[in-house]
C-alpha cells in the first residue's frame, strides 16, 4: 500500500474532522442549519468510533515515511467487524467529499487519487473478507 496516498488521505481526514467539529459547535447554537445532520454526525462517527481502529495503521505509515519506505504490506483480522468499518468510512468520507464540493466548507474534496484509492482499499478488504480473495496491489490511476 502506498504509504504517501495513505498519509494524503489521512491528513484530509483530520482536516475533515476538525472542520466538521467547528461545525458542530455552530449546529449547537442554531447557525449552522444547512448543514445536513448526517454529516453532523459525521464528526462523531470519525473522531470517536473508529479513531482507535485507525491509530495502529496511520503509526505503522508514519513509521514507514520515517524510514524511507514508500509501500507497506497491511494486515487486518478478516472478519465482519472489519468489513464493517471500511464500509462504512469509506461512505462517510465519501459523503464528506460531496459535502466539501457544495462549497459551504473550507477544506475542499478529497483528491481524484485519494478517491480512487480509498475504493481500492475498500474494494480489497471486502473481497478479501467476504470472497476469500487474493489481494491485488495498488495501481495508480493516470487519468482522471
Amino acid at each position: 500500500m502506498p504509504v504517501d496516498l495513505y498519509l494524503e488521505a489521512s491528513r484530509h481526514t483530520d482536516e475533515i474532522v476538525r472542520e466538521f467539529a467547528l461545525i458542530s459547535f455552530g449546529d449547537r447554537s442554531g447557525v449552522n442549519e444547512r448543514v445536513p445532520g448526517a454529516l453532523l454526525d459525521l464528526v462523531s462517527q470519525l473522531r470517536k468510533r473508529y479513531a482507535r481502529n485507525t491509530s495502529a495503521i496511520r503509526s505503522r505509515f508514519e513509521e514507514a515515511a520515517s524510514a524511507g519506505e514508500t509501500a507497506v504490506d497491511i494486515e487486518l483480522p478478516a472478519d465482519e467487524t472489519v468489513a464493517e468499518i471500511t464500509e462504512r468510512l469509506t461512505d462517510l468520507l465519501d459523503a464528506a467529499d460531496d459535502f466539501c464540493r457544495s462549497g459551504d466548507l473550507l477544506t475542499l474534496a478529497s483528491s481524484p487519487q485519494v478517491v480512487a484509492w480509498r475504493h481500492w482499499w475498500r474494494d480489497q478488504v471486502l473481497r478479501q473478507i467476504h470472497e476469500g480473495a487474493d489481494p491485488t496491489a495498488w495501481s495508480p490511476v493516470t487519468q482522471l
